[in-house]
């Protein structure tokens, strides 16, 4: 974590977020007024490589494309040799999926449809403003407990090929998170729509079951489950879930993109179409839980 500095360009640093490899996220505020943004920043010294600089470069760039009531707000970009490089965005403080899967998915059944909705319809939108976003993960969408959504990190965001661009498109890196990836994503083929689509399906099914997919020792192993293995039955690990339902989220997760729903419109169709539960859950009372804990003590 840096340590002593007050300011990065116009911006007041207040609150350090989370810190990572690379990255730091900061709750800033412009030197101007009191409007409060979060920054992503890239600080000086050994960890600024140009190559990590360009990333926020192109996450700035990707995100002033897109609009949608649950995608990040991007507002500004920035970089000096005496305050590296920043990236400000919508301040939206609350944890994201995954932090909430780990917490139990009892919390989320209760409002699923409504949240795998919004999560669905923003990253359409992306879509129909031609980008992939090619690292879809609980991590990377934010969810409120008033089941406001937003979806992050354009990082490894790519233009979808048309036309004569599915063509002549070349081989494309082989990047994302190993648990979500698309076999096509993992071969460096095409990326497009659909390998958004898997990687939302193996999403959805850790959101309905608390595990995921596939697991392995190794990553090398993982990938290959991935290419080659049929995942275990949804119905088998959530006995609630609607058969319906279940056969979307495993046509979702098909080795062949062909075999998929086309597009997130489809999968919002028939989400609507249908339902999750046999039996809609009910939202957890916080007393009963304090309750069966104060028990096991």
């Amino acid at each position: 974590m840096s340590t002593g500095r007050e300011f990065v360009g116009p911006y007041r640093m207040y609150h350090l977020i989370r810190a990572g490899a690379l990255f730091e996220i900061w709750a800033v505020r412009p030197v101007a007024d009191n409007t409060q943004f979060a920054m992503k920043w890239l600080p000086p010294g050994d960890r600024h490589a140009k190559s990590a600089a360009a990333e926020l470069k192109h996450e700035f760039h990707v995100g002033k494309q897109l609009e949608h009531k649950a995608i990040i707000e991007t507002h500004d970009f920035g970089t000096s040799r005496k305050d590296g490089t920043w990236l400000i965005m919508e301040l939206f403080k609350t944890p994201n999926l995954k932090q909430q899967i780990q917490a139990g998915i009892e919390n989320l059944h209760w409002r699923l449809e409504e949240v795998l909705d919004l999560a669905a319809d923003a990253l359409d939108s992306m879509h129909d403003s031609g980008w992939v976003h090619r690292d879809i993960k609980p991590d990377n969408y934010l969810v409120s407990d008033d089941n406001d959504v937003r979806l992050i990190d354009f990082n490894l965001a790519m233009k979808i090929p048309k036309g004569l661009g599915k063509l002549f498109s070349s081989k494309t890196p082989v990047q994302g998170t190993y648990s979500y990836m698309a076999p096509e994503q993992i071969r460096g083929k095409l990326c497009d729509e659909r390998t958004d689509v898997y990687s939302f399906g193996v999403m959805v099914y850790e959101m309905m079951s608390g595990k995921m997919p596939f697991t392995a020792t190794s990553p090398a192993e993982l990938l290959q489950k991935h290419l080659g293995t049929k995942p275990p039955d949804l119905t088998m690990l959530q006995k609630n879930i609607q058969p319906e339902f279940a056969q979307l989220v495993h046509r979702m997760l098909a080795k062949d993109p062909g075999d998929r729903p086309e597009n997130l419109k489809q999968f919002r169709r028939e989400l609507k179409a249908g339902r999750c539960f046999h039996i809609k859950p009910k939202k957890p009372d916080p007393e009963a839980a304090d309750k069966d804990n104060l028990n096991q003590e």
